[in-house]
């Protein structure tokens, strides 16, 4: 663990010994492209395509496959399958937003169609409902409702989700990486130079009536009047009665997809063992509470340095999770990046992320799993990214025939993986 910690002070600390620039909040809600407008209605339509060819190689991989150890191919060369995400808005003047998007194939389903994001973003009232007497106090808040990802750390404006890969300047994503949509509603205060959110959900990925599902509860305040610098801070907890069938929602739905088709996995062929290849996901259990802090700088003139920390526990794992016993979870994780633009279309990027356990379902069971990312991107239009990335990651601590952590691969046997992965995702 020291080493690794080291290295991820190393690369901030190289970041940010340079000067200048200017850090904001981050901002990914791209509006596709406007196909029609009626009155004060305006449609938009957004498309994300991705292409990938891997040449990579595992070790020491075995995976449960619910009655025996199973071992999966140690060469996984080849095309993936073709990924897309279907996104639709409709803009009522500049008082709501209506959106929602759908995975026209993704990892875990390549061959089916999956619902995502569903919501309303409200500004203002507009018309002559009797609900504009609400417009005062909309003027300092905005209100979000609907089926949307938890405003946690600043994954959903910086990771690959599925498809939509631009906002992700390597082809994989952080070792670990929060993204869970749930029902649930946010009210957000939009400030000079700062802001702050709470909001909350049902704490499951769709509707769920049973006595023993609870609420979650999130929170997050942002600065970025400092120049140079953005930083946030987020809260999310939930905590369901024994006897629900889903565990927590955040950290746990890999539905979006991993970059790296099949590593730590049985395999990749639509039966649906394991969801995102070769992240972790903890926190499948009822209960969960973590935060997060988030710093991002642009330095100079094409140079943009962030990195994440935060800590979660919980009580796991995923009571739908066969043969494992239950247990509590410790673990905190953390990344940084580096990305480079060497011209308008070409640049340069690095990323070091790490999950470290201090407790898995037994206090004598620790360990970690990091992941290290080189690579470059060139845009050869707007809106045609070509990237390339070396990874390597490995697991090391954990006991014997431990499963739950990255799916159902055994840690203890020290898997590890890596290659060269290319992507073309061309983004509306």
């Amino acid at each position: 663990m020291k080493h690794r910690i080291i290295t991820f002070l190393f690369l901030l600390i190289f970041g940010v010994s340079f000067s200048q620039a200017q850090a904001q909040k981050p901002d990914y809600n791209r509006k596709g492209i406007e196909v029609g407008t009626f009155n004060d209605l305006t449609f938009s339509l957004g498309l994300h395509s991705i292409g990938r060819v891997q040449v990579l190689s595992q070790d020491n991989v075995r995976v449960w496959d619910g009655s025996d150890w199973a071992t999966p191919s140690d060469n996984l060369h080849g095309m993936q399958t073709s990924f897309a995400n279907l996104e639709f808005l409709v803009s009522i003047g500049d008082d709501i937003d209506v959106f929602f998007d759908g995975l026209l194939a993704t990892q875990r389903h390549p061959s089916q169609w999956w619902g995502n994001q569903g919501y309303m973003y409200i500004r203002s009232i507009p018309g002559n409902s009797f609900l504009t007497v609400l417009n005062p106090v909309f003027e300092h808040i905005d209100l979000k409702a609907g089926n949307f990802f938890a405003d946690f750390g600043e994954h959903q404006y910086t990771r690959t989700i599925n498809a939509d890969a631009h906002r992700n300047p390597l082809v994989g994503n952080p070792v670990v990486a929060p993204l869970g949509a749930e029902p649930g509603m946010e009210i957000i205060y939009n400030g000079n130079g700062f802001g702050a959110m709470i909001g909350g959900g049902i704490g499951a990925p769709e509707q769920d009536f049973q006595e023993a599902r609870k609420y979650s509860f999130r929170s997050k305040v942002w600065l970025d009047v400092i120049q140079n610098v953005y930083l946030s801070g987020s809260f999310y907890t939930v905590n369901h009665d024994p006897g629900t069938l889903r565990g927590t929602n955040l950290f746990r739905r890999e539905r979006h997809g991993s970059s790296y088709g099949g590593v730590w996995n049985m395999n990749n062929d639509g039966s649906g063992t394991g969801e995102g290849p070769g992240q972790v996901r903890p926190g499948n259990g009822r209960e969960l509470t973590a935060w997060e802090v988030n710093a991002i700088l642009n330095l100079f003139e094409g140079n943009t340095v962030s990195a994440f920390f935060g800590q979660g526990t919980g009580s796991g794992p995923d009571p739908n999770t066969a043969g494992v016993p239950e247990g509590d979870e410790e673990w905190i994780y953390y990344s940084a990046e580096v990305r480079q633009f060497l011209n308008d279309n070409f640049y340069l990027s690095g990323r070091f992320s790490s999950v470290d356990y201090n407790k898995f379902l037994s206090s004598d069971n620790d360990g970690s799993i990091y992941r290290a990312q080189a690579g470059f991107g060139t845009f050869i239009t707007d809106n045609i990214l070509l990237k390339a990335e070396y990874v390597y990651q490995a697991a090391s601590g954990f006991n014997q025939e431990t499963t739950g952590v990255a799916n159902r691969v055994d840690l203890g046997m020290e898997p590890k993986f890596q290659g060269i992965i290319l992507e073309v995702g061309v983004s509306f």
